[in-house]
């Protein structure tokens, strides 16, 4: 019989620990120190982007300026960050909530997220795969005055 499923919100392994860093140094704009957080060589992927966004970012300069665009369209907290536990301290899987409005629109944005992470020797990113529903941020970036069939008319994702 497999182990039972563990879920905890203290982060206390390194990949934990650089996911909740993450989250915190992103939502407060401090990029330059959320930078430093990841390989020179990370990946960063999106399984569900929406055609026209790109899936997968590769290396520090393609993150630092994916992230700029979102810290300038949304202003988000993350809250109810929630870790399941793994064999390996170098990966987590992390589930959390991202709560807040779109900049352009000052609609709210609310949105379920989950992340699968994992990081080096030494606590870096080394990969991030960032599970989230595209739908929530169209709607939320979308003028209220415009109607749109299928998310058409959204000009991509927060900069892409």
């Amino acid at each position: 019989m497999p182990p039972a499923q563990t879920e905890t919100s203290d982060p206390h392994t390194p990949a934990q620990r650089a996911v909740a860093e993450h989250l915190r140094l992103l939502t407060a704009g401090e990029l330059e120190a959320w930078g430093e957080l990841f390989t020179a060589d990370a990946t960063f992927t999106f399984p569900f982007a929406p055609e026209g966004m790109g899936a997968e970012l590769k290396g520090s300069a393609a993150l630092h300026a994916h992230m700029q665009n979102f810290v300038a369209t949304f202003d988000v907290k993350a809250v109810d960050l929630q870790f399941i536990e793994t064999a390996s301290p170098e990966i987590t899987v992390a589930k959390w909530t991202l709560d807040g409005t779109a900049k352009p629109t000052g609609k709210l944005f609310r949105q379920d997220c989950v992340g699968v992470v994992r990081t080096d020797a030494d606590g870096l990113i080394t990969r991030y795969d960032d599970y989230w529903n595209p739908l929530a941020a169209i709607e939320a970036l979308q003028p209220a005055d415009v109607e749109t069939v299928n998310g058409s008319g959204v000009a991509g994702s927060f900069g892409a």
